[in-house]
């Protein structure tokens, strides 16, 4: 039995929970060293994790060849080893955030001119913004920057546990938009709050390609099959006449670049309003691929797995 084959029985908020105060710690004193040597540190970790890409059985290298299938490319190892480059990258950002505070993070983040104008062409309407976003390597990162280039308020999901949910709100606060936390607020308070940033004139950041069918979910096509995807954006956009706009964070080394797609004030057709962004994450996800962590998430997963995969290295 390959040492993966237990893999999926791994509870992984468990894990998360146990090693979040350790990797705070262990990330504190990293960045205390000489930047030569945290990165040295840094580049190992990084070199074990894309070993594991050649373990007999490796679930990484199965997820990302599906998704090379789903997505016509061939480049399955080269997508996996940048994807740890930028997870690294990321990682040392965190840390620096905590220690050393965002000055640095906010100078090697930028707003691109595809954003610019979309906050140009909707950002004075008085109404806000919904920028919507993956979850990608620079996504939370990201937000220390454009807290500078715009008002923004962070849609947050907080930890259930809450010695890991208090140090994930400490890193949060240290990167400047105003936080709205969602997992244990609710559902109406949540609204109330996102409602009252957009009133502001605020860009409301929320992640969106948890495709986890749910309460408040419509059904969207994302790599030809039907995924489920969160109805809020499109509810709010249409009641309250709030442009949408798909936003997406590129790594190149340490520098986050922040992309947008064209946006729109959604209709009353929900399903049309919610697939318009998801047809431009999928675009985003085919260009930019190392950059989106989420495709190892087990939902896509288990979409991309559905196709049958020839003609890549498993």
């Amino acid at each position: 039995m390959a040492p993966w084959q237990n893999f999926r029985q791994v509870h992984f908020r468990r894990v998360k929970d146990t090693i979040a105060v350790p990797l705070h710690r262990f990330g504190y004193h990293l960045t205390g060293l000489p930047e030569s040597v945290s990165r040295t540190v840094l580049t190992g970790i990084g070199a074990a994790a894309k070993a594991a890409y050649f373990l007999p059985g490796s679930p990484v290298r199965r997820k990302v060849g599906a998704f090379c299938q789903a997505a016509d490319r061939t480049d399955p190892w080269p997508i996996y080893s940048r994807m740890v480059d930028n997870l690294e990258a990321a990682a040392l950002h965190f840390a620096r955030l905590h220690r050393h505070g965002r000055e640095r993070l906010v100078a090697q983040t930028v707003v691109d001119s595809t954003l610019a104008e979309q906050y140009r062409r909707l950002g004075a309407s008085r109404t806000g913004l919904i920028l919507l976003t993956p979850h990608c390597a620079g996504s939370v990162l990201s937000s220390a920057g454009l807290s500078v280039f715009c008002p923004t308020g962070l849609l947050v999901r907080e930890s259930l546990d809450p010695v890991r949910g208090r140090l994930m709100i400490e890193y949060l606060e240290k990167l400047g938009p105003r936080l709205i936390v969602s997992r244990n607020t609710a559902p109406t308070t949540v609204m109330r709050h996102i409602a009252r940033a957009l009133r502001e004139g605020m860009a409301v950041v929320g992640t969106a390609d948890v495709i986890a069918p749910g309460v408040d979910t419509v059904e969207v096509t994302a790599f030809g099959q039907l995924v489920s995807s969160p109805a809020w954006p499109a509810r709010i956009s249409a009641r309250f006449g709030v442009p949408i706009v798909p936003i997406f964070q590129r790594m190149d080394g340490e520098r986050i670049t922040l992309l947008a797609d064209e946006g729109y004030v959604a209709q009353e057709d929900l399903q049309q309003g919610t697939q318009r962004w998801m047809a431009s994450f999928e675009r985003l996800f085919r260009r930019h691929p190392s950059d989106w962590i989420f495709m190892l998430d087990k939902h896509w997963s288990r979409v991309f797995a559905t196709r049958p995969v020839f003609g890549i290295p498993l």
